[in-house]
């Protein structure tokens, strides 16, 4: 009998030892090629434990979906304070783009965790989410650069930070979690550290968050020594999109001492240009005028060229100066600030406390050099030297008319809004050195100052410095035209264009130097096109000898109210002037730097009780302003509006009614030192408002809920501002979530339009995708604005206990269901706490008698559980449902638990 006893205390003792060990891990992955990437788990065990030893020797399981394998400790470092930190290592290749929950689970964590009951005889989980798509890129998760060991004093403020480090630049952000226990479940008995004993220390401060920015961990204050588990959540964000997350799942020990933790002084945050050096010191004290060790991590230590420096420390009693020195590369060019966490412990012989500090630096790409503009005709070509950021994607060119100086704030990039700059173009590859500027091919105006800047850019939107301004001017055409108004509105209107002598005369000179022979004389010809500007007929629409009297034009009898049909069927007003000089004596022309102007004409487009009206035109001249006017049918005119912008919307129309309108430009351009303004007036162009905006698209909730009336309900709230022509909502469903089926109708409530608050409850066994849509009262529907995937409802059930010992009674795990002719398969795997597979089967009956899948033997009693699918084939479309949950085994002679 001693022996036994002895046996017993043995096996106690030995299941303690292997159980209590796990203190902290995280789970990161490195892309390596195509679909394969590399995980290595880190934890960090308990030394003394004996359960460490076996750890390392076995291994983790890794799984993700119904995938689980084995992977390997690699690497082993001990650690002050009775760490052990193991390194655990493999590559995955996936089947292709979609998004992976990765699971490591280690049987124990270490006993005694004060926020988690019973901490022995718990899972420790952690969770890796990994999103592999074609429109975001590679990604490999950010790497943890602080070791999650420190300690924490009673009373005192706790920080910690993780320093997370991300090589692809990606934006990170933080949150508190709840630690998981096995399958990623959520540890039910979890309470927060702030939560325990909080009311028995009414003085002390409770606070417990992280800031979802810095990645500060913060406990302000412990009130109770001990150990505590907390969980850190960092999200990756791209383009404004999450690309995955990591959790860390750390260890806290609170001690009971009167040692205070260091301080830092404010750092502020601060820019540099690539290439040069940022230098700065500040100084760390401590309040028990212990010695202090200074470390720093983050970004610029983990960058591949021009490493930061190592920290440059003075340590005396009470204080250590610091010097922080990094020489960058151009190679750091990028959006994210790099991060630099100073961690500062005290050499305090009761306990080491740390105090943290966070030093964001934005590296900058210098600007783009030696930026020409040089003039021709009617372009201007620009020239600049190749950034020298050989990471950069290309270029952005931007312009102004006239010279705009501006001053950017501190560590701003690009060309702000607001500096009289506007994009003209963007250039991918940074050998793109060079660009022509036509103004898309309609030519820039003659007599403006153009003025330019370059900005280089970079695939993780990242800008450089911008570019010195280069600014050049088009000579005027030959010769300069100054007008092109709309004299008469009507079907037999007028149009009145006008255009300058000087500088012809220099022009004349010049050609009869160069062509002593010509004698001339010499006329204009005007050219008229309804068409566009490079068609023009052979014959000109008036001819007249140079001379300043006749350097105008009425052109009568065309139609300026009603316009023409083009090949569309649509309605134009392309009214396109030329002038050229001509030597009629050679029939020769002097100078085909020629100008061409347009009469302005206003593009109108129907909307919703309202009409959107863009003002066309070619003009070789700024128009600076505009006025709109609503033109009645006897001539009479309304003054509607003055802008500067070239569209504009006109609200508060009637729908079905026709209006029309005409506006009249202001405009000059500057010639050899002379600014000739203008007034030009349009056409008329007509409109009638219609109803072809479709409502707003409705966001709603969506659950599936499961009962004797099983169904899929769903509510949405409708802005009050979009309700006012809804008159019903339609619901879509697919099983497959390519091909949708309109399934129902939600009229608008009758009895209370207004009523925001909508709901609609599908009845039925349907699993698959819906989303709703807003229909007004002229037919337009809306967009969909999200969806929803149902969850399906099942009548299959499973036991969570039964006892395999040859009793006759629940001797076998066995599934409860209906038997209602569906056809049901099952995928499932049960395992042990430890992630052996103990039993598999595709019977959906399972009929598990309780023995191991290899050995052949009945498994010990304990707690089991399984993971699988079950299948059901329905008339309406197939079925699958998730299955998880723990079975526990009882078997032998002592009670049984009691089956319901």
């Amino acid at each position: 009998m001693k022996r036994i006893l002895n046996i017993l205390v043995f096996l106690v003792i030995c299941t303690a030892g292997h159980a209590t060990h796990n203190r902290a891990g995280q789970l990161l992955y490195k892309h390596i090629t195509g679909y394969t990437y590399e995980f290595t788990q880190t934890q960090f065990y308990y030394t003394k434990s004996q359960a460490t030893d076996q750890r390392i020797r076995d291994g983790l399981n890794i799984s993700w979906g119904n995938n689980i394998i084995k992977f390997p400790c690699i690497d082993v470092e001990r650690l002050p304070d009775d760490y052990t930190k193991c390194i655990f290592q493999t590559k995955i290749t996936f089947s292709g783009p979609h998004t992976y929950i990765i699971t490591v689970e280690d049987p124990n964590r270490n006993e005694g965790v004060v926020n988690i009951p019973n901490s022995v005889g718990v899972v420790f989980c952690v969770q890796t989410i990994l999103r592999i798509t074609a429109n975001t890129g590679i990604n490999n998760a950010p790497d943890l650069l602080n070791h999650p060991i420190d300690k924490a004093a009673v009373g005192r403020r706790f920080v910690h930070n993780p320093s997370a480090y991300d090589s692809d630049g990606d934006s990170l952000s933080y949150e508190l979690a709840i630690c998981l226990r096995d399958r990623g479940i959520e540890i039910e008995t979890y309470s927060f550290p702030n939560e325990i004993d909080a009311d028995k220390f009414p003085e002390i401060p409770k606070e417990l968050y992280v800031d979802p920015i810095t990645g500060d961990f913060v406990w302000d204050a412990p009130v109770k020594k001990g150990l505590y588990n907390v969980a850190m959540k960092i999200n990756e964000w791209r383009y404004g999109r999450n690309i995955g997350s990591i959790v860390r799942d750390m260890q806290i020990e609170v001690v009971d001492t009167d040692n205070m933790p260091p301080e830092f002084p404010a750092l502020r945050d601060t820019c540099v240009v690539a290439g040069e050096e940022i230098s700065f010191s500040f100084k760390v004290t401590d309040p028990d005028n212990d010695r202090i060790k200074v470390t720093a991590t983050g970004g610029p230590y983990e960058v591949p060229v021009n490493k930061a420096a190592p920290l440059d420390t003075v340590v005396s009693p009470g204080y250590t100066n610091v010097t922080f020195t990094w020489q960058t590369d151009y190679s750091h060019v990028r959006r994210q600030p790099y991060t630099v966490v100073f961690k500062a412990e005290d050499q305090n012989a009761d306990v080491k406390l740390v105090s943290f500090a966070n030093y964001n630096i934005t590296v900058i790409a210098p600007k783009v050099e030696n930026l020409t503009a040089k003039a021709q005709k009617k372009e201007i070509q620009l020239e600049w030297d190749r950034t020298v950021c050989e990471h950069a994607s290309g270029y952005e060119i931007y312009r102004s008319i006239g010279n705009f100086p501006f001053d950017l704030q501190p560590c701003e990039t690009g060309i702000p809004s607001g500096t009289g700059y506007e994009r003209v173009t963007t250039l991918n590859g940074i050998d793109n050195i060079r660009y022509l500027d036509n103004n898309n091919d309609k030519g820039l105006s003659p007599g403006i100052e153009y003025c330019y800047r370059v900005v280089a850019i970079f695939s993780d939107g990242a800008k450089s410095l911008p570019s010195d301004e280069s600014c050049a001017s088009l000579l005027a055409g030959t010769p300069p035209m100054i007008r092109a108004h709309v004299e008469t509105v009507d079907v037999s209107g007028e149009i009145h264009v006008a255009w300058l002598e000087k500088p012809v005369k220099e022009v004349i000179e010049t050609y009869l130097v160069n062509n002593p022979d010509k004698t001339g004389p010499f006329e204009y010809r005007l050219f008229y096109s309804n068409k566009d500007i490079y068609q023009w007929p052979d014959d000109p629409l008036f001819t007249t000898n140079f001379g300043i009297e006749d350097t105008i034009y009425l052109h009568k009898n065309i139609d300026t109210k009603s316009g023409r049909l083009n090949d569309n069927g649509e309605i134009e007003f392309h009214h396109y002037y030329k002038v050229e000089l001509w030597d009629a004596g050679s029939g020769i022309i002097v100078d085909e730097d020629f100008e061409v102007a347009s009469t302005l004409y206003p593009i109108l487009q129907p909307s919703d009780k309202s009409a959107i009206i863009t003002f066309g035109r070619y003009t070789p001249w700024v128009n600076a302003e505009y006025n709109i006017y609503r033109f009645f049918e006897n001539g009479d005119v309304e003054w509607v509006m003055n802008t500067g912008s070239e569209r504009e919307t006109i609200k508060n129309l009637r729908n079905g009614q026709e209006y029309c309108y005409l506006v009249e430009s202001k405009g000059y351009r500057h010639i050899d030192g002379n600014t000739y303004e203008n007034t030009n007036r349009s056409h008329v162009a007509c409109v009638i408002p219609e109803d072809n905006v479709p409502p707003c698209a409705p966001e709603f909730t969506g659950e599936s809920i499961c009962h004797e009336n099983s169904h899929n309900q769903f509510n949405w709230m409708y802005d009050h501002e979009c309700m006012y022509d809804v008159e019903k909502f339609l619901i879509y469903f697919s099983y497959n979530g390519d091909s949708y089926e309109l399934i129902a109708s939600v009229n608008r409530h009758k009895d209370d339009p207004y009523a925001l608050h909508y709901s609609y409850s599908d009845y039925g066994s349907r699993v698959g995708t819906y989303y709703v849509t807003a229909v007004d009262s002229a037919g337009n529907e809306s967009q969909r604005h999200n969806t929803f995937r149902s969850t399906p409802c099942s009548d299959y059930e499973l036991p969570n206990v039964f006892t395999p010992n040859n009793d006759g009674f629940n001797d076998i795990f066995k599934s409860y269901y209906p038997q209602d002719g569906l056809e049901r398969t099952v995928n499932m795997q049960i395992f042990n706490r430890w992630g052996k597979l103990v039993y598999k089967t595709n019977d959906p009956d399972i009929n598990w008698d309780g023995r191991d899948i290899d050995s052949k033997r009945f498994v010990p009693p304990g707690v089991y559980y399984y993971i699988g699918e079950l299948f059901e084939e329905w008339s309406s479309g197939n079925r699958t449902i998730p299955l998880s949950g723990l079975i526990h085994v009882f078997h032998g002679d002592g009670p049984q638990p009691i089956i319901d």
